[in-house]
């Protein structure tokens, strides 16, 4: 099927983010089921269940809205900005679908969506590897400072950091992020955009006024709203894009590693 993966990868990971976030004990379930299929068209039935606090009747509206997240006790016990659903409605209405909630409280909360995709009837074109444009050696026995609140994110970037010898630190907010660097050095610093409390740009802002030279890099779902330059004009070096390609999310760190 041809679609958006890099739009549907996030769409997915904030709901199941979201599902996580909200379910201290129980299960989240993601659900894809083919809802209905014409000669060049395919419907898609998306379905992310879980069994966490739900949401109150009154607040079903305003979740989708930015920096909304029921309640200020729950935004407070549980954290996050509720930035993860405003990008979701954003996207998915982007690929021309529409997202329908249905939650109880203390029983949990079910997102659906409906995506439609046209049908590839093309045998798929191979595509020989390109050379790597850096070395292992290069990123070998580094320190990386991960500031990341998505925990899926951070499970995958850990991994993707480690799986090349390097040593991940992480924290979940910016204001912890610019304490700890002035008293602790890294080789880099992973920075995402859109966090609790203060946003990735502006501890940006506050760590270029005591740290000039350590490489930030910008993470995030750039097909949105930001813009590459006005995050460079906070003192990042540069951006990666989530979903991450391997080898691009490498390139871009060993760049700073010559």
């Amino acid at each position: 099927m041809i679609g958006d993966p890099t739009k549907l990868s996030q769409i997915i990971l904030n709901l199941i983010n979201n599902a996580l976030k909200f379910t201290q004990n129980g299960h989240v379930n993601v659900i894809a089921k083919l809802y209905a299929i014409e000669e060049e068209n395919a419907t898609v039935y998306f379905e992310i269940v879980d069994t966490g606090i739900g949401i109150p009747e009154d607040k079903l509206q305003t979740v989708f809205e930015s920096f909304s997240q029921g309640s200020i006790e729950v935004n407070r016990k549980y954290g996050g900005t509720g930035l993860g659903l405003t990008i979701v409605k954003k996207l998915i209405e982007l690929l021309g679908g529409e997202i329908k909630l249905k939650s109880e409280v203390g029983k949990g909360s079910t997102f659906t969506f409906k995506l439609n995709f046209n049908i590839n009837t093309e045998p798929l074109e191979v595509v020989e590897e390109t050379t790597k444009l850096y070395s292992d050696k290069q990123l070998e026995h580094k320190s990386i400072l991960l500031i990341e609140d998505n925990k899926i994110n951070q499970m995958i970037t850990r991994k993707m950091l480690e799986n090349k010898a390097i040593s991940c630190e992480i924290i979940d907010n910016g204001e912890e992020a610019v304490e700890l660097l002035k008293v602790k050095r890294f080789d880099m610093v992973l920075m995402d955009v859109h966090l609790p409390g203060i946003n990735g740009t502006t501890a940006t802002k506050m760590i270029r006024e005591f740290d000039k030279t350590t490489p930030i890099i910008a993470l995030t779902a750039i097909s949105l709203d930001e813009n590459r330059d006005m995050l460079l004009s906070f003192g990042m070096n540069d951006v990666i894009t989530k979903p991450f390609v391997p080898d691009e999310f490498y390139s871009i760190i060993a760049k700073f590693f010559d």
